[in-house]
């Protein structure tokens, strides 16, 4: 009897050990988890394909993003996007050009915002801003590339992911971006006022389904950016056509 009651002492500190643990973790709000500076250190296609090279090479040799506390993105992710928004579409050529095109060596980021509902949800928002060097029009040779019409030719157009799903491992030290059928987009401009207004370039429904993993880093976006710059991948060999 003795026995029976130390065994079940024992199971039910357990539970209570095991319920406080999952309640503890549980109540880490999800955009707290998120902020903070992040390197792409994995990227998939959605056959499981490794796309890392697509995103980041001896051009561009990191893929790296700031998620502030007032919601605002800083990163040198102009290669993803773009491989999200227009997948292997001339990929080809766009990466030859890639490093004219964005210049992050020189600490010139790209913005976005992203957003994320109240408690622990697993989708969130995301808005990145594609454009080129401040003050020019490189991001139309990207587009020119693609194949844009002419009237959809502009300098900065905004790419927001609705439902991107967002999952952590135990120490939240990594952390893992999904675009997959659930996601939807909405691609926007601006106008002389300021207000979004639909940009019809490219199909919202094209985008690449993918998968992102980042690892959290304790340095800042200048830093993991110019370390990455000072000690660059060993060069992979692109195509001309």
């Amino acid at each position: 009897m003795n026995k029976t009651k130390q065994i079940l002492t024992i199971l039910l500190v357990s539970v209570i050990f095991v319920t406080s643990c999952t309640k503890e973790k549980d109540a880490t709000p999800t955009k707290t988890k998120m902020e903070g500076v992040w390197v792409v250190t994995e990227a998939y296609d959605s056959s499981g394909n490794s796309i890392l090279n697509k995103v980041q090479n001896h051009l561009i040799p990191l893929t790296a993003f700031y998620l502030s506390s007032d919601n605002t993105v800083l990163s040198t992710g102009g290669p993803m996007t773009t491989y999200i928004v227009y997948g292997d579409s001339k990929w080809t050529q766009i990466s030859s050009t890639i490093d004219h095109i964005f210049n992050y060596a020189n600490l010139t980021f790209n913005g976005g915002e992203f957003f994320v509902a109240d408690g622990t949800p697993d989708k969130f928002a995301l808005e990145l801003k594609l454009e080129g060097i401040g003050g020019t029009s490189t991001l139309v040779e990207i587009l020119n590339i693609v194949g844009i019409q002419a009237e959809w030719l502009k300098e900065v157009v905004y790419h927001k992911f609705i439902n991107v799903g967002v999952t952590f491992n135990d120490t939240n030290t990594k952390m893992t971006w999904t675009w997959d059928n659930s996601t939807t987009a909405r691609y926007n401009m601006k106008d002389q006022y300021g207000d979004y207004v639909l940009w019809g370039g490219w199909p919202i429904n094209k985008f690449s389904k993918c998968k992102f993993v980042l690892e959290k880093k304790s340095k800042t976006l200048n830093d993991v950016t110019t370390e990455a710059y000072q000690n660059p991948p060993a060069k992979i060999y692109i195509p001309k056509n």
